[in-house]
């Protein structure tokens, strides 16, 4: 159940409800969608798409419950905070409730541009107190390591990505790197994850270089003053639209040349601590890392030796550690290669997907248990 996401979200449907599937459980994906149907083994049950984030969160919250109930399922995962209220009915009506968390929200108000900061911290005291009805109330799976210091127990279901997925792009070398610079940033883009990092980086590149930037931006002062830079600046490119991009456009631009994958975002609590699903992505594309030196992201980038990590408060930093990685390519590409093997062998949706069967088999809930 999902009030928020697209029915192609890369964890829900695309990692989670095919290896349900795979496994041999039934799956409903109850989400947005302008039509009922089937696809990869999932039955998709839609409800309209909301206007705003007030009908999100009251009307679309309430229909997608409602198509949830109707399925009479074993039980029912949902992984939006507003369908708390929604999964604590299903609760009191006896049903099996799954919470899935995929973000730390007591911080992410912080940096949502759209909150008025006046309201942020009322906003994040509600959030405590809706983790803890959420601690008693559900069974809870987590996206995020550190999500368990909320909520204690919970099943870690990390956000690796499927390497078989990169087959393709691993089997193509990327050596020798480019023959100009070539920069790639990939996924929602807004000014709390680098967005203006990304335009002060380009002082510091050269002529020839190019920076693309491809994913989602629905600010609109974001997304024009990266269009406006783009326009003036060739060395600027950028694939950006309000709505969702789906995911085999940005797995397009990972079978391309780069000389590296960006994650240079300004230093805040929400960002700080989180292993970004950019970095694997990255590593399995065989891309060596430029990102911000946190202490989290120190310890996957630099301690594995898969990049570069830098002040994100410094974009001459940023920029030395391109020159690096061009003027190293030997070094550049065995990155690529160390980051390749660790998804492969260890940083990938298999272990993960283990973790998630392993959890409904802890409830009870085991497969070919088909709908009433």
């Amino acid at each position: 159940m999902t009030s928020h996401h697209d029915i192609h979200d890369n964890r829900i449907f695309h990692r989670e409800c095919r290896s349900l599937v795979a496994a041999g459980y039934t799956v409903v994906l109850v989400a947005q969608h302008d039509r009922d149907e089937h696809y990869d083994g999932v039955r998709i049950l839609g409800v309209p798409r909301y206007r705003n984030r007030l009908e999100r969160v009251t009307l679309t919250a309430a229909r997608v419950t409602w198509r949830a109930l109707g399925t009479r399922a074993t039980v029912y995962h949902f992984h939006d905070p507003e369908l708390v209220p929604f999964a604590l009915l299903l609760r009191l009506l006896g049903k099996q409730v799954v919470y899935d968390v995929h973000e730390d929200f007591v911080q992410a108000v912080a940096v949502r541009p759209w909150l008025p900061a006046m309201l942020r911290p009322l906003l994040s005291f509600a959030v405590r107190g809706i983790n803890r009805l959420a601690r008693a109330a559900f069974s809870i799976v987590v996206a995020e390591r550190y999500y368990r210091r909320s909520f204690p127990g919970a099943t870690e279901v990390l956000n690796y990505v499927e390497f078989e997925k990169y087959a393709a792009i691993s089997k193509t070398s990327h050596h020798p790197p480019p023959a100009r610079i070539r920069l790639l940033y990939t996924g929602s883009i807004t000014e709390s994850r680098g967005a203006l990092n990304y335009l002060n980086l380009l002082d510091y590149l050269p002529d020839n270089a190019e920076l693309h930037i491809i994913g989602q931006c629905n600010v609109d002062k974001t997304r024009n003053q990266l269009q406006d830079r783009a326009a003036s600046d060739q060395r600027l490119r950028v694939t950006i639209s309000a709505e969702w991009i789906p995911y085999t456009r940005i797995c397009e631009a990972y079978e391309q040349r780069w000389l590296a994958g960006l994650a240079i975002f300004p230093n805040s609590e929400h960002y700080r601590e989180k292993e970004l699903t950019k970095f694997f992505e990255y590593m399995a594309a065989g891309l060596p890392i430029i990102c911000s030196d946190f202490p989290a992201w120190r310890a996957v980038v630099a301690a594995h030796a898969v990049g570069i990590c830098v002040d994100p408060d410094d974009p001459a930093a940023a920029g030395a550690a391109v020159s690096w990685l061009a003027a190293h390519p030997r070094e550049a590409h065995a990155m690529g290669e160390r980051g390749r093997h660790l998804v492969e062998t260890r940083f990938n949706w298999a272990s993960q997907a283990d973790n998630l069967i392993a959890h409904y088999r802890h409830l009870g809930v085991y497969p070919n248990v088909a709908l009433q």
